[in-house]
């Protein structure tokens, strides 16, 4: 007993509740701090994959992209710009015109059912029903007159705001925006509006990004006649790059959003935009008849025009630049694979579908891609384009699809 440094039970009793609250406090302490003591590693970690990735695109991107990310004319589009980052400087004014359109139509609507009752000899209203009619009718040629004041004084400002934006306009912001209907100005403005909205991207930015990395961008040759079009980077799809090269740049790129704070100088500084999923040029022949995303429309076209499907044409489409099918679903690279799809729809996917066909369920998911998430597979929902039926004619989905018929 003479060798312990407490002798007493009581003194050492004392001393272990203290060493035990000491302990306790020392981790409370911890817990509290480990939140901030994370975000400032993550934060770390952020920023050295950043300065990778800056290093990466000056060696591998900046060629085409140019140094700072705002694209060159001929070669590939800006990526530091505003329209890559979802910032549109027409929204709130296509916002209000749009909800001026939806106050319009709802009110000639109740205008239209009202007149209908108010003359209806069969079923006279009574004259006090007459009155609240006559009234509610007054009340709706006000309120429309007051949204068509808000419509027209919008219309006013967005065309003041594409006539400022006019040098952005001359990079490809908003192309050929002049030359449409006013009637589908609004929806093609909306459309074009964003990077993702204009290519028909349904996921997020980041997977947009990662996703073109990889696979790069399919028949952008075409689009871009100075380069040979935006290769695929990574080592999974035949590139250079590891996964973590690819997330470095990534986050790099990401690293240019500036969120509401863009400005409309932002606009001006970008050296070219990106353009849509065609080149532009007029067409030889009759223009195309799209398919669209009505499948029973599509397959009661197929049925009345008597169109045939060539699978082997459709093998050349699936695998060409122009829709780019092959580079994320050969092998099940990003997507599930070409191989053995005839037999996974027939034996996985009809069982848990009453009332659908093997061609519904492959042109449903050709045409609208987000309805269905394929059973017993890993691939995110969103990573495959929903504008196939926009972009492809008939013949082409049908040929695709007697293409597919024959992966057994």
């Amino acid at each position: 007993m003479d060798r312990l440094i407490i002798q007493s039970i009581e003194g050492r009793v004392l001393a272990g509740i203290s060493m035990f609250v000491a302990i306790m406090i020392l981790l409370g302490w911890v817990a509290i701090n480990e939140e901030a003591r994370m975000a400032a590693f993550r934060e770390q970690h952020l920023g050295r994959s950043i300065e990778r990735g800056a290093e990466l695109f000056a060696a591998n991107c900046s060629t085409c992209h140019g140094s700072e990310g705002l694209g060159q004319g001929g070669r590939a589009p800006a990526l530091n710009s505003p329209h890559y980052f979802g910032f549109d400087a027409l929204s709130d004014v296509n916002l209000a015109i749009t909800t001026a359109d939806r106050l319009i139509g709802g009110l000639q609507e109740e205008s239209d059912a009202l007149n209908t009752e108010f003359l209806d000899a069969e079923n006279p209203p009574s004259v006090e029903r007459q009155d609240e009619i006559l009234a509610r009718l007054a009340e709706i040629d006000t309120e429309l007159a007051e949204q068509q004041a808000v419509r027209e004084d919008s219309v006013a400002e967005r065309e003041a705001l594409l006539v400022s934006l006019q040098p952005a306009v001359e990079r490809g912001l908003f192309p050929i925006w002049d030359t449409i209907a006013e009637d589908d100005l609004t929806e093609y403005l909306l459309t074009n509006g964003a990077r993702l909205s204009q290519v028909g991207w349904t996921g997020d930015l980041h997977g947009f990004t990662v996703t073109t990395l990889i696979h790069g961008r399919p028949g952008s040759g075409v689009v871009w006649p100075n380069s040979e079009g935006m290769a695929a980077w990574s080592q999974t799809a035949g590139g250079p790059l590891r996964q973590d090269q690819i997330e470095d740049l990534t986050a790099y790129i990401i690293n240019w959003d500036k969120g509401d704070e863009w400005t409309i100088e932002d606009f001006f500084a970008v050296e070219q935009y990106g353009k849509p999923l065609a080149d532009g040029s007029i067409p030889a022949g009759p223009p195309k008849v799209f398919a669209e995303d009505d499948v029973d429309a599509i397959l009661e076209f197929w049925e009345t025009e008597g169109l045939v499907g060539d699978p082997e044409r459709g093998q050349s489409l699936y695998e060409g630049v122009t829709y780019g099918c092959a580079s994320c679903h050969t092998g099940g690279a990003a997507a599930p694979a070409t191989e053995g799809t005839w037999t996974r729809i027939n034996n996985d996917v009809l069982p848990l579908l009453e009332g659908y066909t093997a061609e519904q369920y492959l042109i449903e998911s050709i045409v609208l891609p987000g309805v269905y998430d394929y059973p017993n597979d890993s691939y995110p929902m969103g990573a495959m384009p929903a504008n196939f039926g926009d972009r492809m004619d008939h013949q082409e989905l049908l040929d695709i699809v007697e293409y597919l018929k024959t992966q057994e």
